[in-house]
């Protein structure tokens, strides 16, 4: 099953979660809900883009402002979000290096 976004669309999975994360050196870093420090930019892989979508393409990790994404639906067993195009911050064709997949 394929899903297509309309105009500029960009529908993607968070692979920058909720919850404690842990640095490629193995530091567990925990995640303060509700505080200043849990609110950050979060990284996402682009999985379908509409055809006007000019700025990222699928596989490609985009960092997205905190909170600039849809509540998320389930798709093919995975959560998928749609992007604020206005909020994705920067792009880049390799996973970030400071996720620990």
């Amino acid at each position: 099953m394929e899903i297509r976004p309309i105009h500029d669309k960009v529908l993607a999975k968070m692979i920058d979660g909720f919850g404690d994360r842990k640095t490629a050196g193995g530091v567990i870093v925990v995640e303060k809900d509700g505080t200043t420090e849990s609110i950050r930019p979060r990284w996402f892989q682009v999985m379908f883009t509409g055809p006007e979508q000019k700025d990222v393409n699928p596989g490609e990790y985009v960092l997205v402002a905190h909170g600039r994404w849809s509540r998320g639906v389930d798709f093919n067993n995975e959560k998928v979000y749609f992007l604020d195009n206005d909020e994705m911050l920067a792009f880049q064709t390799e996973m970030p290096s400071d996720i620990v997949a």
